[in-house]
């Protein structure tokens, strides 16, 4: 059987699925998220071994053939006649690979993203590959040169770390077990390395949501070659797999007026650079908020029947405040998943400040500890440093590939109850990285007066199966 009937490309590093049931791309997919190998190869193994029994044959040609394709019927009743709606029906799944973690984030914060799904390379599980090396510095060779040494001395700081924080953990928790130590000292030591880290996204979305998504990206133009590039290869992978919807994908100048405005610094250059213990949650006063207040129309059902998994009704999007979270690279990188919260997103910037490791602030005052945090200081001040630099030289849209996974970023968003109740739930498991549940446990503090005014309900079900 031929891998090129199942994959777009054997040979790119973006590619579409094709001819392959979802049911096993969704759970190879799964697979990939802790795996350093691809898709492809891991798709190919189930292949070889005639675990999928598949046809082998390329439907998607066959279809390129017909009359409903060749024919214009697609085309006619699809895109011609303003039907975009169908294209909600149509969905397409494509792997992206050796992508900067800031691409990741790009790609995951689109307007239409609330449209797509994702499953990303864990750096909780996996040791990193390397990291990408924009081409835009092909034009500053000494700037080009200044960049792979910070990025190199990154990982080489990583390495050093992970033994740090394995001996740090190992004394905290001296009855578990090696491998899961191993994992903790993984997620902890990726502190130090650069948004410019390599890693892998698997995607499933409709066609509408991928059309949206690529115009967005394509508006990137000026700004990140790397971003315009992946999105012309989304574009060209999945129409093939969706030759007649995949369309009006064009930058739009009103996205382009966005994206200058968003590549823009937000944050005044401090006296001193800002290092705080944890991460923090602000109320914005002066916002608008909208306490809940129970109408004889609203049907909530009794809310103490809920458990982990279930969801408030959709009305309860409506109430909320107004929040800022201030947290690491790592941590934001998380809660921007929780997309039934509305985020102001903010270019990552070095001014923001660094979030030291809870881990190195508990056990302050030891020698690991202080090694770990000294190292951060000074990497920090090497990225602040490449950071300004970048900038100087008119590569604003490179300078957030400098920033280190520990430093700070301030997240401004509403937070809707429906929201808070996932995320709470979900956050608060003993499994969760230790700083976004922090984030968890301040949010439901700041919610106290809310979740009471529901009868019946808590916001953490965590424990209720």
């Amino acid at each position: 059987m031929k891998l090129e009937n199942y994959v777009t490309s054997t040979e790119d590093n973006v590619y579409a699925i094709k001819n392959v049931p979802t049911e096993v791309v969704g759970t190879v997919f799964a697979k990939v998220s802790r795996s350093p190998r691809s898709f492809r190869d891991n798709l190919y193994d189930l292949i070889k071994e005639d675990m999928l029994h598949l046809p082998d044959v390329d439907m998607i040609s066959m279809f390129k053939e017909s009359a409903a394709h060749a024919g214009g019927f697609m085309k006619k009743w699809g895109v011609d006649y303003g039907h975009s709606s169908i294209k909600e029906h149509a969905f397409a799944q494509f792997c992206i690979e050796g992508v900067s973690r800031w691409f990741t984030e790009i790609l995951e914060t689109v307007q239409a993203a609330k449209w797509l799904s994702f499953t990303e390379f864990s750096l909780r599980y996996q040791k990193p590959q390397d990291f990408v090396v924009p081409r835009e510095l092909d034009q500053h060779p000494e700037l080009k040169e200044h960049y792979i040494t910070f990025g190199k001395e990154c990982f080489r700081k990583y390495e050093e770390l992970v033994p740090l924080f394995f001996a740090l953990l190992k004394a905290k928790h001296p009855g578990m077990k090696d491998s899961a130590v191993e994992k903790l000292a993984y997620e902890n030591a990726r502190n130090v390395l650069p948004l410019a880290t390599k890693s892998n996204v698997a995607v499933t979305g409709n066609a509408r949501a991928i059309s949206d998504a690529i115009a967005e990206m394509l508006s990137h133009e000026g700004y990140s070659s790397e971003v315009v590039e992946i999105a012309q290869k989304i574009r060209k992978h999945t129409t093939e797999v969706l030759p007649s919807l995949i369309s009006h994908t064009e930058a739009t100048p009103y996205l382009c007026s966005y994206m200058a405005e968003f590549y823009q610094r937000r944050v005044q250059e401090p006296e001193t650079l800002p290092v705080y213990n944890g991460p923090f949650v602000e109320v914005t006063k002066d916002a608008a908020a909208l306490a809940f207040t129970r109408s004889d129309d609203m049907v909530l059902g009794d809310l103490a029947k809920m458990n982990r998994f279930s969801e408030l009704p959709a009305i309860m999007r409506a109430f909320g405040k107004r929040v800022a979270v201030t947290c690491s690279e790592g941590c934001h990188h998380q809660i921007i998943r929780h997309r039934a919260f509305d985020f102001s997103l903010q270019l990552p910037d070095t001014r923001y400040g660094l979030i030291l490791p809870q881990e190195a602030v508990e056990a302050s005052g030891t020698p690991e500890a202080e090694r770990i945090i000294n190292t951060l200081l000074t990497m920090r001040a090497e990225s602040h440093r490449l950071y300004n630099e970048l900038v100087e030289n008119g590569l604003i849209g490179i300078a957030p590939y400098v920033v280190l996974n520990a430093n700070a970023r301030r997240l401004p968003f509403y937070a809707n109850m429906y929201g808070l109740a996932h995320f709470v739930t979900l956050r608060k498991e003993e499994y969760a990285q230790d700083e976004i549940r922090s984030v968890a446990f301040q949010l439901e503090r700041i919610f106290h007066d809310m979740e009471h005014s529901l009868p019946g309900f808590e916001m953490d079900r965590h424990l209720k199966k």
